[in-house]
């Protein structure tokens, strides 16, 4: 007997489904939502981004560049670059728009105009040099570039992290960490309204305008920078988020540090880049030989207080930056070469810090270390940078010639390891001054000093020179080097993102900071394993997804036949 179907019921049916996937598709369309199952939450954005994206009154247009015939690396980059935008324009309601650009199409003219406007940008390409399934080495330009353009003004966003001593795939994944934090702050650079102010403290000595310009020209993004004296007055200091000492060189008065005390007892920050040994490079151009003497700056009593000792050492570290040596025999033209300086160490940054998080190496010139010290165990402490597991400690003073680049160093002498340059440390600091008068001349309503500040953040630096640039005067003009720029090596060090992530730390941006601390675990194959069973993983890998399809269908036919094997 045949069961008779209506073939209109099933056309209704199939209708019916379609309409239902359909509308589906149109409500998914309508409200856009994801569920991020994975366990470092890579594709969740941060509620200092959503706060930001509902701040813009206009629209954001991003051009991006990383576009075209890439490795399967960089695709990886432009793809998740691609995504987050997309979850970015959603958010926003269709007020942040991108657009992905090839920059290597395009007639002879177009590309030409649109190198010209890389230049403008200081936009480099990156080569990318692979070999061939042929056996030939090839070699192709990226441009791991993002414009902003927000208000008719322009940020360059530089996609791609280059983190010494990392590997191509850490450099990538490293740089897909740290996308969101990137576009976020080139926005916050454009919708910035009202700046906080910080300033630099002169009258010791300190780094100069000059000396610190890069820096300074990248603070100007975030802050209102500042200069000037302590003066006499604390209340002087209280507009300012963020006061920064950058290697005095003479002693500091009673008066002082009187001020800066109490301007940390009222909340203050601070950022103290110290050199405890007085020496410098510039002194062995005009010297064969020179003295490293310590640099008594008369802040020892106050650095103790807070809960610091900076050593009046001098290290050498086997990880170490280059300098030019000349190698010609008197009376020869000149001839230089680069050399490991031991006196310049590259120091490490710690990972598990928003503040020295995915940056690269920073260089230190002379460069001493830092204990904690002191009763108060409230405080909390980080070590930001430190040294190599290979260090060696110079007690002063200590003679210092170019000619120790051709001494050959001594494995046990460099017994000490992971010495810490740079701490920060947050909490109530005890003042300097409780049960003391006040210094004579001070201009102070108070009776009595403030003996324990409110809850805040120093950061002490155990080398004054970490945030200094190179000047080279042309024609009587002064041409700056960027900060963390080694003209030897031709690479460029962390120093400046290091001191700028510190400084918005102390000014309380934590929460910006804290998009530094997403990470994306790499999950790599394991290549032990790979290279000893490679014949399985090869039978595996052809032979599964077969038979995946093909038992299933068998077990299908099994069930059918056995369902409509017999006949009525």
């Amino acid at each position: 007997m045949n069961t008779y179907k209506n073939p209109v019921s099933a056309i209704t049916k199939i209708l019916i489904v379609i309409s239902i996937i359909l509308a589906v598709n149109y409500i998914a369309l309508q409200f856009y939502f994801r569920i991020d199952l994975t366990s470092d939450n890579r594709y969740t954005l941060t509620d200092q981004t959503k706060q930001l994206i509902e701040t813009l009154d206009e629209d954001v247009n991003i051009k991006i560049y990383l576009s075209g015939d890439l490795n399967p690396g960089f695709k990886n980059l432009s793809e998740s670059t691609r995504q987050m935008l997309t979850d970015l324009s959603q958010l926003s309601g269709r007020k942040v728009t991108f657009r992905f650009i090839d920059p290597n199409k395009g007639s002879s003219t177009e590309k030409t105009e649109l190198y010209a406007q890389f230049k403008e940008k200081n936009i480099e390409p990156v080569p990318v040099f692979e070999t061939s399934e042929d056996g030939r080495n090839t070699r192709s330009l990226v441009f791991p570039y993002a414009i902003v353009n927000y208000k008719n003004k322009d940020i360059t966003v530089n996609l791609l992290d280059n983190i010494r001593g990392y590997s191509g795939t850490e450099n990538l994944n490293t740089s897909i960490e740290t996308l969101e934090f990137k576009f976020m702050d080139a926005l916050r650079q454009l919708t910035i309204t009202q700046k906080p102010k910080i300033a630099f403290i002169e009258g010791h000595g300190e780094l100069d305008e000059l000396d610190v310009m890069d820096l300074t020209s990248s603070l100007n993004n975030y802050y209102q920078v500042d200069r000037g004296q302590a003066g006499l007055d604390p209340s002087l200091l209280d507009p300012y988020k963020v006061l920064i000492i950058a290697k005095p060189q003479t002693p500091f008065s009673e008066t002082d540090k009187y001020i800066i005390d109490q301007y940390v007892m009222k909340g203050g920050r601070i950022l103290w880049m110290i050199d405890a040994v007085n020496v410098t490079l510039d002194s062995l151009t005009r010297s064969d030989q020179t003295i490293g003497f310590y640099n008594d700056l008369n802040i020892n009593d106050l650095l103790f207080k807070y809960g610091f000792r900076v050593n009046p050492v001098l290290i050498e570290d086997i990880q170490a930056a280059m300098i030019p040596i000349n190698v010609s025999p008197m009376g020869k033209a000149p001839k230089f070469v680069p050399a490991p300086w031991l006196f310049n160490p590259l120091l490490t940054p710690n990972n598990q810090s928003p503040i020295s998080r995915n940056i690269n190496v920073v260089k230190g010139e002379f460069v001493s270390y830092i204990d904690t010290v002191g009763e108060n165990t409230g405080l909390k402490r980080t070590t930001l940078l430190s040294t190599s597991q290979f260090t060696k400690i110079n007690l002063t003073p200590i003679p210092i010639s170019l000619s120790m680049v051709n001494d050959k160093p001594k494995r046990e002498e460099f017994n000490k390891k992971f010495l810490p340059v740079a701490i920060a440390a947050e909490g109530e600091f005890q003042s300097n001054f409780t049960n003391r008068m006040k210094p004579m001349g001070i201009i102070d309503t108070r009776d009595i000093p403030l003996s324990k500040s409110i809850k805040t953040r120093q950061v002490v630096i155990a080398d004054g020179d970490i945030a200094c640039n190179t000047v080279r005067f042309k024609q009587s003009r002064p041409q700056i080097i960027p900060l963390g720029f080694d003209e030897v090596s031709n690479q460029t060090y962390g120093n400046k993102q290091f001191i700028v992530n510190t400084i918005q730390y102390l000014a309380n941006d934590e929460g910006w900071l804290e998009l530094r601390s997403k990470s994306r675990v790499l999950r790599l194959l394991d290549k032990e394993k790979i290279s000893s069973g490679t014949t399985l993983l090869k039978i595996l890998n052809l032979l599964l997804p077969l038979l995946l399809i093909i038992i299933p269908g068998i077990l299908f036919l099994i069930r059918r036949k056995a369902r409509y094997g017999k006949r009525y």
